[in-house]
């Protein structure tokens, strides 16, 4: 944080961006595995759907608090008051924690071997929706994401302390959930560029009315977290899962009814649902990995669970970007200029491109929904406290 207040160019300023999401992204999987060691069996997943209703809270305030910092002393100090901040924090956790020495090793060479697979990934993903790319260079860089998956891999059952045990996506509830997980990424994506850009460019709002148009979804989402972890402790994994995914899915076929004349009901209810949706299947998706996961395996676990989610946003947003504005560049090209009713066309191409997004992303939500039911797999079935929760 310190090094981007610091930044004297934009290259550095997001290498140094780059070092604090290296931090960052430690936090989380690290505080599951913490609840899950010291929580009694009975409240851990309540515990989760704490840490999950804590992150999605943070993600909400920190637009706002950010844009204040940034509005009354400027940009840089957005990053200077994480030290203060991060330092009480810090100190508690340093004297908390105790001894806790473990011998071992980074897996740098398998870091180095996913990284570059999702940075080819997504470059074949993105593409220029006027001016494409040729099908020969996007299918060699196809190929050269599946070379780096099988080096990694590979790599990984060499490796004496691997980055990825492969041993942990033996259940198919650890498959199930971290699937899910990456559609729910893709379709949480979905709604924060689509809402914002909707209110912006179909509405002609302004960036701040799309901003608090997306907060209604937002806002919604850690109260969901918290809701969902008592009610996963108390009806079981997959239940609450499916429900909060096929939610998500109703709340996108609301979107998909906006129009230029967008009254506020419509505006709020959708997003409002959705939200509660997105934050119910946080906690049994984690919960539903984390029981099959040993003592030593947690955090890892978790942070693939995390590793999951953002990369369903990664290539969510890649898709979006390229095949989304294709399709409206498409329809607005068939457009004559000129034309009397010119600008009513070019609302209803982006309207229409719009419903199809969210109408894809109800889709992908469903799906999300059916490989949650699989993640419920080994956890006791009908209501009450799940078997895996007993010490």
């Amino acid at each position: 944080s310190a090094l981007v207040a610091l930044s004297p160019t934009f290259e550095l300023l997001v290498a140094s961006r780059a070092l604090q999401a290296v931090g960052g992204g430690a936090v989380v999987p690290v505080a599951m595995a913490i609840v899950m060691r010291e929580l009694p069996a009975h409240r851990r997943v309540l515990g989760l759907g704490a840490i999950a209703a804590a992150s999605e809270a943070g993600a909400l305030i920190g637009p706002l608090w950010g844009g204040a910092i940034t509005e009354w002393f400027g940009w840089r100090w957005v990053f200077w008051i994480n030290l203060p901040m991060a330092l009480p924090v810090l100190i508690a956790v340093w004297r908390s924690a105790g001894v806790e020495r473990r011998a071992g090793k980074i897996d740098w060479p398998g870091a180095a071997l996913l990284a570059s697979a999702l940075a080819v990934l997504t470059f074949a993903l993105v593409d220029d929706p006027l001016d494409g790319r040729p099908l020969a260079v996007t299918a060699a860089l196809g190929l050269a994401v599946a070379l780096l998956v099988a080096a990694f891999v590979l790599h990984e059952r060499r490796t004496a302390e691997p980055i990825l045990r492969l041993p942990m996506f033996r259940p198919a509830a650890v498959r199930a959930a971290n699937a899910a997980s990456l559609l729910v990424g893709g379709g949480l994506i979905g709604a924060l560029i689509g809402v914002p850009l909707f209110v912006n460019l179909v509405l002609l709002e302004s960036p701040l009315d799309g901003g608090l148009t997306l907060l209604r979804l937002t806002v919604v989402v850690p109260v969901g977290a918290l809701l969902g972890g008592w009610l996963a402790s108390r009806l079981g994994l997959r239940l609450v899962a499916v429900v909060g995914c096929w939610l998500v899915a109703g709340g996108f076929a609301g979107l998909a009814t906006w129009d230029a004349t967008l009254g506020e009901p419509a505006r709020t209810l959708p997003q409002l649902v959705a939200g509660l949706g997105f934050g119910l299947v946080i906690a049994p998706l984690s919960a539903a990995v984390m029981q099959h996961a040993g003592e030593a395996e947690r955090a890892t676990a978790a942070a693939w669970l995390t590793l999951s989610r953002v990369v369903g946003m990664l290539l969510g947003a890649a898709l979006l970007t390229s095949r989304g504005l294709g399709r409206f560049y498409g329809r607005a090209g068939s457009i004559e200029f000129g034309s009397p009713e010119f600008e009513e066309l070019v609302v209803s191409a982006q309207v229409s491109t719009f419903h199809e997004v969210f109408l894809a992303a109800a889709v992908v939500m469903v799906i999300a929904g059916v490989l949650a039911w699989f993640s419920g797999r080994g956890e006791r079935d009908g209501v009450g406290e799940p078997w895996w929760t007993v010490s």
